[in-house]
């Protein structure tokens, strides 16, 4: 019996050890089941961020609104279809080919005077024919000066004491004239030379020294004359039917402040300061008075204006829509964009606008593709596919609440597609900057602004600039010269 039950107890023992042991594993089970379930979600996480990030380096101008001098060295897939045309000069194009002028300012001859077989003078033989080439070349360019005398007088009469007047721009005893002051602004706000390298240039071509310093006065002493040409454009622009508008950065004294530009295919007016808002176009002062259709992205501060009408830029949403294909592989945005594409095709054949009937196609198409892309991005969550869905629903909801906006270039013919006039306006600005770096004073880069202002406006109406230039700093008013001939 002894043995009965000592076997009876060691069978116990071990029957509670096994089920001890079955607790542990048990538990041991669970815990790395969770684990797993855990490293399963943060590998979901991992993977996600991964894909985020590699879609971050894959931005570029060309699918997000990052600018293009941000653009590394890798290739990028153009963003324009392939054209048929073959690369250079189409037919008819009448090129710059160097040809010979029919009234030269000089004519060397060159004359045959004694014949190399014989000898014979050939001094008053008349020549068979005379073979003509010209050479085209810069005549020897030095600085002039003008010496500017008035006469005092007395009359013999009243004995009144009277004196003549000098030109309005002789204001020193000695200074620059405006032909030179319009060189120096041309070649510093035009080209956008910097000031040390155009006084090497003015050494170098005029054997004439003149300081960094001095071409920043002449660019702060003409500008006043230049603000009453502001005034001209102001009112061009407030008359314009649509109006571009737009902003970028430019550096300060070191800091950030902001370009703003509203311009039109013939005008140009760029406005500096600190803030990037509302507070800035208001103290420029054209978008408060501007009563016309504004033309710009979904910047928040433009629909504040609520006398303007507003229509969106689909350039920007182009490259919206390309950042979702390419870089989160959505389907719904290839088909949106095919379909704004074939809608500017449509306006294009139509003469600018379409009918209403048309109208209202397209109305749909959009309203569709929209509701495509929810049911997508909807999709898209339920199999656990975050990428890119927050930003896109933010979009569709744009084009949704703006639909009048984006679609009004439809039914107005002078409402563009895009806004590529201020964009390719602003560009100078981001060109100066990379060449200067920054302005060291803010009169500075006001003054550029006002005379940047006034040469793209020169510009757009194909006028010399140099020469116009002249013509402003001698009291011609903007206006002449743009319609002069």
């Amino acid at each position: 019996m002894a043995n009965v039950a000592f076997g009876f107890q060691e069978a116990v023992f071990t029957l509670e050890s096994m089920v001890a042991n079955i607790e542990r594993q048990a538990q041991t089970i669970e815990k790395l089941i969770n684990e797993n379930k855990q490293l399963r979600q943060e590998n979901q996480q991992l993977k996600a961020r991964i894909a985020e990030l590699e879609a971050r380096t894959k931005k570029n101008s060309t699918n997000s609104h990052l600018p293009p001098s941000s653009d590394r060295f890798g290739a990028k897939s153009p963003s324009r279809q392939p054209s048929e045309k073959r690369p250079g000069g189409q037919p008819g194009h009448q090129g710059t080919t160097l040809r010979q002028a029919p009234n030269p300012d000089h004519r060397v001859l060159h004359r045959v005077t004694q014949c190399k077989g014989c000898g014979h003078s050939l001094e008053h033989v008349d020549p068979l024919q005379v073979d003509i080439r010209q050479v085209f070349d810069l005549p020897v360019v030095r600085m002039e000066v003008t010496q500017h005398e008035r006469e005092i007088k007395r009359c013999p009469e009243c004995r009144l004491v009277q004196q003549a007047e000098f030109p309005f721009y002789v204001t020193n005893h000695v200074q620059y004239g405006p032909v030179i002051t319009s060189l120096l602004l041309y070649w510093n706000h035009a080209q956008l030379i910097p000031c040390e390298r155009i006084t090497e240039m003015v050494k170098t071509l005029f054997h004439h020294p003149i300081s960094a310093e001095t071409v920043v006065n002449m660019t702060r002493r003409w500008q006043p004359v230049l603000e009453a040409a502001i005034e001209e454009i102001e009112a061009a622009l407030l008359t314009s039917s649509t109006l571009h508008v737009d902003e970028t950065s430019l550096r300060v004294k070191g800091t950030k402040q902001w370009v703003h530009v509203a311009s039109t295919s013939k005008e140009t007016r760029y406005g500096i300061h600190r803030s990037r808002g509302k507070q800035a176009t208001d103290d420029i002062g054209i978008l408060p008075r501007y009563k016309g259709t504004m033309v710009h992205d979904a910047y928040s501060v433009y629909p504040m204006y609520t006398q303007a009408s507003h229509a969106l830029c689909h350039a920007h949403h182009l490259r919206e829509l390309r950042e979702y294909t390419e870089l989160y592989q959505h389907s719904w945005s290839n088909k949106m964009a095919e379909a704004l594409l074939e809608m500017k095709q449509a306006v294009e054949k139509a003469g600018g606008a379409l009918p209403e009937e048309k109208v209202r196609y397209w109305e749909a198409v959009y309203d569709e593709l929209l509701s495509n892309g929810r049911r997508e991005l909807d999709e898209r969550c339920r199999q656990g596919s975050h990428l890119g869905v927050r930003k896109a629903e933010n979009f569709i909801r744009r084009l949704e609440k703006r639909k009048q906006e984006a679609l009004l270039f439809l039914r107005k013919k002078e409402v563009p597609f895009d806004n590529n006039q201020a964009e390719r306006d602003l560009r100078m600005v981001k060109v100066k900057q990379k060449i200067s770096g920054t302005f060291r004073q803010e009169d500075d880069a006001e003054a550029f602004c006002v005379i940047r202002s006034v040469v793209s406006t020169l510009q757009k109406h194909g006028k010399p600039v140099w020469e116009s230039l002249q013509r402003l700093l001698s009291g011609e008013p903007l206006q002449t010269i743009l319609h002069s001939s």
